[in-house]
C-alpha cells in the first residue's frame, strides 16, 4: 500500500469514528437527561418533543447513502445530522414564549435571533445514532432551552435584579417561630394550563403575582421561569422549591387567548403574608403542576 493509499485509508477511518465518538461521548454526558421521569411535561411533536420539565428539546434526522460510493458512505452521518438540525430548529420555532406569541413569530423581526436559534440547534450533541441495514442513519440530537435559547428568547422587559440580601435572615421567622417559605407550587391540575416561557400569575381581582417584573434574568436564563410537572408529588420532591414550598391552587384561565393563570384571592394574600416572597420569586423558585 503506498503513502497515497495510507492516508486515504487513515481519513476514512477517521470518517467513521468521529461519529461513533461523538454518540459515546454524548451518551456519557447526558445519560441522567436521558431517563426523563414519567412525570415529565413533554410536548410531543412530529419531529421531536419539547421537555418543560427537564428543558431538554430532541428531535430526528435521517438521511440515506446518495449512491454506493465511498463518499456517499462516509457523509450520510452528516446528512442525517444535518436534517435533525433542521428539525431541532423547526421545534424552537413552534415554541410559545407567552400564549400570544411564538418563538417563530419573535425571531421574524430579528436576523440576530434567527442565527441564535440556528448556533443552538448546531450545538445540540448527539443522543442516538442507529444504522439500518440499506446503510441509512438516523439520529436523535438533544438542545437544552436553558442557558444561550432562553438569553435569546426572554422578553427585555425580565431585567437583571439586584440579589436581595435581607439584614436579617434566620431560619424562624422571629417571635413566631414560623418556617420561612423557600418556593412556590401552583396546582393548575384540570384547568387546561399549556407552558409557555413566559407565564403570567394573577389573583382573581387582577393582581400580579408572578410576572416578569418579580423575575431576575439571571435565574430566568439558568433554569427557566418557572418548571412544568405533571405530578404533585414530584413537584414537592424537587430541589428547585426547597423543603418548604408554598402550595397555591389554580382556579382558571382568563385574558387574550386564556394567557393567564389565576388564584384565588385568599391564595394571594397568603402569599402576600409571605415577605420571603420577594426573594424566591426573584429566584424563579416556583413550579406550576399541570395536567399530563
Amino acid at each position: 500500500m503506498g503513502k497515497k493509499d495510507s492516508i486515504l485509508e487513515i481519513r476514512r477511518l477517521f470518517v467513521f469514528i468521529i461519529p461513533l465518538v461523538l454518540v459515546l461521548f454524548s451518551h456519557i454526558c447526558m445519560a441522567d437527561q436521558e431517563k426523563s421521569s414519567t412525570s415529565d411535561c413533554i410536548t410531543r411533536l412530529e419531529t421531536g418533543t419539547v421537555n418543560w420539565t427537564t428543558g431538554a428539546i430532541t428531535a430526528m434526522g435521517k438521511a440515506f447513502p446518495g449512491d454506493q460510493s465511498q463518499s456517499a458512505k462516509e457523509s450520510v452521518f452528516w446528512s442525517a445530522r444535518a436534517d435533525a438540525v433542521r428539525n431541532i430548529i423547526a421545534i424552537l420555532k413552534q415554541i410559545k414564549i407567552n400564549n400570544e406569541l411564538s418563538v417563530s413569530e419573535y425571531a421574524s423581526t430579528s436576523n440576530v435571533i434567527l442565527t441564535g436559534l440556528e448556533k443552538t440547534a448546531r450545538e445540540a450533541i448527539a443522543t442516538k445514532q442507529v444504522y439500518t441495514s440499506a446503510l441509512a442513519v438516523e439520529i436523535t440530537i438533544e438542545a437544552s432551552m436553558f442557558g444561550g435559547f432562553l438569553q435569546l428568547i426572554l422578553p427585555e422587559e425580565i431585567r437583571q435584579i439586584p440579589k436581595i440580601n435581607p439584614e436579617i435572615n434566620p431560619k424562624k421567622v422571629p417571635g413566631i417561630g414560623k418556617s420561612l417559605h423557600s418556593g412556590l407550587i401552583i396546582d393548575a391540575r384540570g384547568i387546561g394550563i399549556e407552558p409557555v416561557l413566559d407565564p403570567v400569575i394573577v389573583s382573581e381581582q387582577g393582581h400580579e403575582v408572578y410576572s416578569s417584573v418579580f423575575i431576575s434574568r439571571e435565574f430566568a436564563v439558568q433554569s427557566g421561569v418557572c418548571k412544568y410537572v405533571c405530578n404533585l408529588d414530584q413537584a414537592l420532591q424537587d430541589k428547585r422549591i426547597g423543603d418548604n414550598p408554598l402550595i397555591l391552587k389554580g382556579l382558571r384561565k382568563e385574558g387574550r387567548q386564556n394567557a393567564t393563570l389565576v388564584i384565588s384571592m385568599s391564595d394571594y394574600l397568603a402569599l402576600e403574608k409571605a415577605t420571603e416572597r420577594h426573594t424566591f420569586l426573584n429566584e424563579c423558585k416556583v413550579i406550576i403542576v399541570r395536567d399530563q
